[in-house]
């Protein structure tokens, strides 16, 4: 089962990447729609695990995400092709109550996939600095990139964290502001992760230590998060502000109202947990 969820993870994280590393519109949104299923495909299989009492941890390997760190988007679509056939292989090895739907959904996409004909370089890590058609003073980009690289890991952070504390919650409505959380990331990643990989500073993920989501005090750390949230909101305003340019001032405005939200959607998971 851990074998199984991993495999999941790591395809999620491959095709989310993918998606803002390609160029071309049709294939942005033929990987983005594959990201969201291998994340419920993730879940899925963390829920099968927790249902039949199976630990697990959300582990992945480094060097297969790398695997995406090409040189052109033909090579970025061999390795997501192989990615696919790969996780095909092992339904046939690991037999759950979700495996049957993931085969499914993985042949068709498959096919999808070897439709596409992606060429030209990738320019997602070069470390450009410069985001295209877009003026900024050196202090205005340099703040920009940080945010950026900062922000990009922390919401891959929270994705895990939420999925993770989802699945082995009881309470509906915490499970229902995870659940809100954790797409609400996915969003914000993939937006961030667009812009950094616009200005060739686009950075993968790295595991998270297995302290940040097991045998957490789910309270404190609903707490903390509520503070962090609200933290975040004033960072986006700050940025927002010296920024210099009116539509990533509005971008960093949009994004700062959802720190609020998300801190509203962390209460009531507080709410829920301390009332159960």
């Amino acid at each position: 089962m851990q074998r199984l969820i991993r495999f999941q993870h790591e395809s999620f994280i491959k095709f989310i990447y993918a998606s803002v590393i390609v160029k071309e519109q049709t294939a942005k949104k033929l990987l983005e729609d594959i990201a969201v299923f291998k994340y419920r495909h993730m879940v899925w299989a963390m829920a099968d695990a927790v249902k039949a009492g199976i630990k697990f941890d959300m582990d992945f390997k480094v060097e297969e995400i790398k695997k995406i760190e090409v040189e052109s988007e033909e090579d970025l679509l061999e390795v997501l092709i192989n990615d696919l056939e790969e996780n095909l292989r092992s339904y046939e090895e690991i037999k759950t109550p979700s495996t049957d739907r993931f085969k499914n959904d993985d042949e068709y996409f498959l096919s999808q996939l070897k439709k596409l004909d992606l060429e030209g370089s990738v320019s997602a890590f070069n470390q450009s600095k410069e985001l295209p058609g877009v003026e900024l003073e050196e202090s205005a980009k340099a703040a920009l990139v940080f945010f950026l690289m900062e922000e990009t890991f922390k919401e891959y952070e929270l994705i895990t964290i939420y999925s993770y504390l989802k699945v082995h919650s009881n309470e509906v409505d915490a499970n229902s502001a995870f659940t809100d959380l954790a797409y609400d990331s996915i969003y914000h990643l993939r937006r961030f992760a667009e812009l950094a990989s616009q200005m060739g500073v686009l950075t993968l993920p790295r595991p998270i230590p297995h302290d940040k989501y097991e045998n957490i005090g789910i309270v404190e750390f609903l707490k903390e998060n509520i503070e962090e949230e609200m933290d975040a909101e004033k960072q986006c305003l700050i940025l927002a502000e010296k920024i210099g340019n009116e539509e990533l001032s509005n971008f960093l405005l949009f994004i700062s109202r959802q720190e609020v939200y998300h801190a509203e959607l962390l209460q009531r998971a507080l709410d829920a947990v301390k009332g159960n």
